[in-house]
């Protein structure tokens, strides 16, 4: 048995309540961790309340973790007991889920978390980091290509902002408000308000990667150029796609936990992960700082969220 935040049933924060689970045995290719902390985001506050119908068996929410590796299962050789390490690796169908104090995980999700980074901190990277990572490569951005990031002062725009930068490729990027503005441009970025983007460049942007959906990509596919490539984070609306056709546009979708639902291009996850922690040891990226709560904060999180009160990445110690 381990202590774990059980959703009871699907509703409002208040039916994440305290409780314990049978942790599940460990099976060739995992590992057992000891949960450090558990990374927030967005998808939990709808798996919670039913809108995305895949929370696990156990009702163990929570998607990014990080943690100490306490037991290893035959096959797994990149990982051994003791390791520090992080990862999305949970909180849906066919997993377990990092709002427990230990956690069954399929290693390939894993790598050895940043050394330079508090263990803590680490637990705020994966999901966003790997949704960026899948929307860049599908993208195939190179050198010559003019990248805007719609919504690049958010989670997962931060991190497609990085690491386009890493690589030497051109950022524009919008943002909601002067002070957001003000730190893209900090951070080397050709940026304006969401609604003055079209200005940034005339012609319209080689590559677009849209990170909120709605209103958001309806613009990212007006302010594209003829033959462009469109990424979104969130397709699920009804669109016009009248731009998409007259400028021939490729559009390409991004949803990064279908590797936990399905089981395929797990491994592509974990090897990211792990070159991602040398970038980020070797000073090549610098991370997002995330706020530091307790998992007993978890409804608090969730209902801040859902009032638009949470304002930066949040990951949740292990302190039941």
């Amino acid at each position: 048995m381990t202590r774990a935040w059980i959703v009871t049933q699907t509703g409002g924060p208040e039916v994440m309540q305290p409780g314990e689970i049978v942790l599940a045995e460990l099976q060739p290719g995992e590992v057992k961790i000891r949960v450090c902390a558990a990374g927030f985001n967005p998808v939990d506050t709808k798996i919670r309340a039913g809108l995305a119908p895949i929370i696990n068996t156990a009702g163990v929410l929570g998607c990014d973790v990080s943690g100490e590796v306490i037991a290893v299962g035959n096959g797994v050789d990149h990982l051994a007991v003791g390791d520090a390490v992080y990862g999305c690796a949970g909180g849906v169908k066919g997993s377990g889920g990092a709002l427990a104090e230990e956690m069954v995980c399929d290693a390939d999700l894993l790598a050895r978390a940043p050394q330079s980074l508090s263990l803590a901190q680490a637990a705020a990277i994966p999901l966003v980091a790997i949704t960026a990572f899948e929307a860049l490569q599908r993208l195939v951005i190179s050198s010559e290509d003019k990248l805007l990031v719609l919504g690049a002062s958010g989670g997962v725009g931060q991190w497609a902002v990085r690491l386009a930068q890493k690589e030497g490729i051109a950022v524009y990027g919008s943002a909601g408000n002067d002070e957001r503005l003000a730190q893209l441009q900090q951070q080397g970025v050709t940026a304006a308000l969401h609604d003055d983007v079209a200005a940034l460049v005339n012609g319209g942007f080689d590559k677009v990667l849209d990170t909120f959906g709605g209103d958001s990509f309806q613009q990212a596919l007006s302010v594209a150029a003829p033959y462009a490539q469109v990424a979104t984070i969130n397709a699920r609306n009804t669109y016009d796609l009248t731009q998409a056709h007259v400028k021939s546009l490729t559009i390409h979708a991004i949803f990064m936990l279908l590797p936990l639902l399905t089981g395929n291009g797990r491994k592509a996850h974990g090897e990211f992960l792990a070159e991602l922690s040398d970038s980020i040891d070797a000073g090549l990226i610098q991370v997002p700082e995330a706020d530091e709560k307790r998992m007993s904060d978890v409804a608090g999180i969730h209902r801040a969220y859902e009032a638009g009160e949470l304002k930066n990445k949040v990951v949740m110690k292990a302190e039941l």
